[in-house]
């Protein structure tokens, strides 16, 4: 009972160290490609965001190996899926965000940007590697290609665009909902520019979510298509991820922020990529496909 419960103790910090040695080597590496480092945030400490860059790669991989333990296949599938996952929603969609939320060095340019998106890759890789390798599914069941050919196959191309359109269309809405809830409590901070922020206009934050719902439905789809376990765990664990993933650099490891606007940014976060997941969930996976495997969690 208590076996891997206590595998964690262990697991956790290498899984962490994974991500900083990454992080290290990409900030070491992109400097020689031509790409130069921008500055930090005004007023922060920079072995101070490294620690909570440490925490944050703790809680990440511990969402991850939720993700990992439910999946078929075997490590390679498993740490690519999870590898872009976590790229692709934690840098990727959060730059593009932070691009028109922010003014800080990180998103101050398109090479800035460019700069903060690639340091992440390595680190992204590195640390789903290890969450791959430590947390192996029990039952690893049938090969990847094989299920992707069911998945699809199970319903009519007629079935599958407009339940695609409807998910698309679930994130910018689910977005918005919960934003103009916390919006009246975090609201300020943005229109006042403190701690390098901006309030875009809704011309700018409407196409930026379709773009961000589109990537985000294409990097999740190979968990949905590789799940062996309910849906219900299926649902849990990628709302865990996701939400760790778009809170990891404007939540967990900006700590400069007011805990103010942490705590309810954060529980906005939580909320919608729950709610967003079972939306996934519901809309694209089917109940048959998923009864007669094992719940791995």
């Amino acid at each position: 009972m208590l076996k891997r419960p206590l595998g964690y103790l262990w697991k956790l910090p290498l899984c962490g160290v994974a991500f900083l040695i990454g992080m290290v080597l990409s900030g070491a590496v992109l400097p020689l490609l031509g790409l130069e480092s921008p500055a930090i945030p005004e007023g922060t400490d920079p072995n101070i965001i490294l620690l909570w860059f440490l925490l944050g790669s703790l809680i990440l991989a511990f969402a991850l190996s939720f993700v990992s333990r439910g999946l078929q296949g075997g490590f390679l599938v498993r740490w690519l899926t999870m590898g872009v996952l976590a790229w692709a929603i934690g840098a990727v969609g959060m730059v593009l965000e932070a691009y028109y939320f922010m003014t800080t060095g990180a998103v101050s340019s398109a090479s800035s940007a460019l700069f903060t998106v690639l340091n992440f890759l390595l680190p992204s890789l590195a640390v789903a590697a290890l969450v791959a390798l430590l947390f192996r599914p029990e039952d690893r069941g049938g090969r990847f290609p094989a299920s992707l050919r069911s998945f699809f196959r199970a319903r009519t191309v007629q079935e599958w665009s407009w339940r695609v359109l409807a998910a698309i269309v679930a994130f910018p809405v689910i977005y918005i909902t919960f934003g103009e809830l916390v919006l009246p409590l975090i609201g300020d901070y943005y229109a006042q520019g403190a701690y390098e922020l901006a309030l875009p206009s809704w011309s700018q934050i409407i196409p930026l979510q379709l773009a961000r719902s589109v990537l985000f439905l294409l990097v999740c789809l190979p968990v949905l298509v590789m799940w062996r376990g309910p849906r219900r765990g299926l649902a849990l664990s990628l709302g865990f991820a996701t939400s760790v993933l778009v809170g990891f650099m404007s939540v967990i490891t900006s700590y400069w922020f007011p805990w103010q606007m942490r705590l309810f940014h954060g529980l906005e976060i939580l909320a919608d990529s729950f709610v967003y997941a079972g939306v996934l969930v519901a809309l694209l996976v089917k109940r048959e496909k998923i009864r007669s495997f094992p719940n791995p969690l």
